[in-house]
């Protein structure tokens, strides 16, 4: 601006100058010299005006990309220097675009759902500049959202019907709200700022779609830290939301397809269990005490998944053990015990053929040498500590534990708890075993595990309830009642009224110290006189709930009943 003003000084005191020259220069008649001030004046003003129409447009497109976004309100408001301008603009664009490439790689690399989700939470707060940020994913079954991602709330999980609050508009319309001021809009739940005492301002809602353009989810940002969200925060949040969608869908594909096979090892490995009854379900229980010792131990999520699938298959070689060797009522004599012994490599020629050229090719090794002890004394190959791996190790301790407490062998009894670990403390400090293993199993009663895992209990506890009803999933009235029994899966309870199996509850169970809300599925119901006892699985059961429940189960003193449900 001050350099257009001197150019007009400038343009001036020069007109000003040409006139008195042609004045007292020329002998031009006054009408003359009128014309020529006249001529030169107009061919200034042109120029000047061409000069301030130039300026004002930059400075109209300035405005605009204050408007949309691209540039902050308090940059370059004195030079309006469209190279300038544009130059800030460019990079805010380039970092964004850069932003996202960095956090579609990241996305790309997580296998973990739930990792993911809080990958995604945190990427979504800093990219938007925004003080806080919810993922929520859409329940086909409930019809509702629900999320266990809520950045440093207090609350851990929230639950939306669709339709409801500005989340559930944009999972029902499928459309972006942008929101400038919250507690204006009719669409805007307050019940969440209730709770925890935050205070929404604005909010930014995306929709995340599968690949046949489903509703998969939303992701919502509350208040942004320099004023409120714009369209060009609404571009950066949709691109965002459409790689979390790509994320979701292949992190859930991945995640079946690891069921999948893990159901398919799983049967291979009930398969041979059930060739000698007394092992039943051995391998299973085996998996199951390695996962809780390598996550006891800080394994990687990666390093779990190997040491279940080693587990779990760390008997298939047994398949090739003659039946009248394997179920032989007695004691093995010493050239039966020889064959027996040679499951091992029986294991690791089998799961070779498996994992050849898999990225867990290492399994076939680790279930092979699960018999192999630290002092060398073991099989199938004698290997010493350094050549043992801690997987192997931790499998070795599962599996002798396993063995001494669950079942009978024609030619011995089953043992108790306390004589087991004892045997597990005497085979460390002769070197068999690995002595940190041995301590961390004790010392964190993972031999509990499996009353963990099935320990159903009789007890009265107060609970409420909600019917979401099956045609619009509308919270219906509270209902009070009290649990029959209870086990980490679900729980039995007495209703007046007839729900029907198949029905979604939102159920309150207030334990003697803590509380905690779920999702339940109606699965059974009998009427008892007047009155109707209620099975529920629990849905979605947060994994902080699962922890409390399972303590609770464990500590609680009255006496388990059957396992069944």
């Amino acid at each position: 601006m001050q350099f257009l003003r001197l150019r007009f000084i400038l343009s001036y005191v020069l007109t000003g100058f040409l006139i008195l020259l042609i004045v007292l220069g020329s002998n031009f008649s006054v009408g003359v010299i009128l014309i020529i001030v006249v001529l030169v004046s107009v061919v200034i003003g042109l120029i000047n005006s061409s000069s301030i129409i130039r300026a004002y447009k930059r400075f109209y497109i300035f405005l605009e990309k204050i408007n949309l976004g691209y540039l902050k309100p308090g940059s370059n408001l004195r030079s309006f220097n469209v190279v300038e301008d544009l130059t800030e603009s460019i990079e805010r664009i380039l970092n964004g675009f850069h932003s996202l490439i960095e956090i579609s790689r990241m996305l790309s690399r997580e296998k973990s759902l739930e990792k993911l989700l809080n990958l995604i939470i945190e990427q979504t707060t800093k990219l938007m500049s925004a003080e806080r940020a919810t993922l929520f994913l859409y329940n086909k079954d409930t019809k509702e959202l629900w999320s266990y991602i809520a950045q440093d709330l207090e609350i851990k999980e929230i639950r939306l019907p669709i339709g409801k609050g500005i989340a559930g508009y944009v999972a029902k319309t499928g459309k972006i709200a942008n929101v400038s001021d919250a507690q204006k809009d009719s669409r805007f739940d307050s019940t969440f700022d209730r709770i925890t005492g935050f205070k929404t301002k604005n909010v930014l809602c995306a929709p995340m779609f599968d690949h046949k353009g489903e509703i998969l989810g939303v992701i919502q940002v509350l208040n942004k830290h320099d004023g409120s969200f714009n369209e060009y925060d609404e571009s950066l949040i949709s691109a965002l939301a459409a790689q979390a969608g790509v994320a979701i869908e292949n992190t859930r594909l991945y995640e079946e397809h690891e069921k999948l096979f893990r159901s398919f090892i799983k049967t291979i490995a009930s398969v041979i269990d059930a060739r000698d009854p007394a092992t039943r379900g051995h391998s299973e229980r085996v998996a199951r005490y390695s996962v809780a010792l390598g996550k006891a131990m800080g394994l990687k999520d990666e390093e779990i998944n190997m040491l279940e699938a080693a587990a779990i298959l760390h008997d298939v070689g047994k398949i090739s053990i003659p039946d009248e060797i394997l179920q032989k009522p007695g004691v093995y004599s010493q050239e039966e015990y020889e064959v027996v012994k040679k499951h091992a490599l029986y294991t690791k020629e089998i799961l070779d053929k498996i994992y050849s050229s898999s990225e867990l090719k290492e399994i076939p090794f680790i279930a092979a040498t699960h018999h192999e002890h630290l002092d060398g004394s073991g099989y199938p190959f004698g290997l010493k500590e350094k050549d043992i791996s801690i997987y192997s190790r931790i499998i070795a301790v599962a599996d002798i534990y396993d063995a001494l407490v669950s079942y009978d062998r024609p030619y011995k009894s089953s043992i108790s708890k306390e004589e087991a670990l004892e045997i597990l403390r005497k085979e460390s400090e002769q070197n068999k075993l690995d002595k940190e293993i041995v301590n961390v199993f004790i010392r964190n009663k993972l031999y509990e595990l499996e009353r963990r895992e099935y320990v159903r209990i009789s007890v009265e506890l107060s609970l409420e309830y909600r019917i979401l009803s099956p045609e619009e999933y509308k919270f219906e009235l509270l209902s009070a009642s009290k649990t029959k029994d209870i086990s980490a899966c679900g729980l039995l309870f007495e209703t007046k009224e007839s729900i029907p199996v198949g029905s979604f509850l939102e159920v309150k169970i207030y334990f003697h110290d803590f509380t905690f809300s779920l999702i339940g599925k109606v699965v059974r119901k009998v009427k008892v006189k007047d009155k109707y006892q209620t099975g529920i699985k629990f849905i979605n059961l947060s994994k902080e709930a699962k922890e409390k429940l399972n303590k609770y189960l464990t500590e609680f003193e009255e006496m388990p009943v059957n396992k069944e449900s």
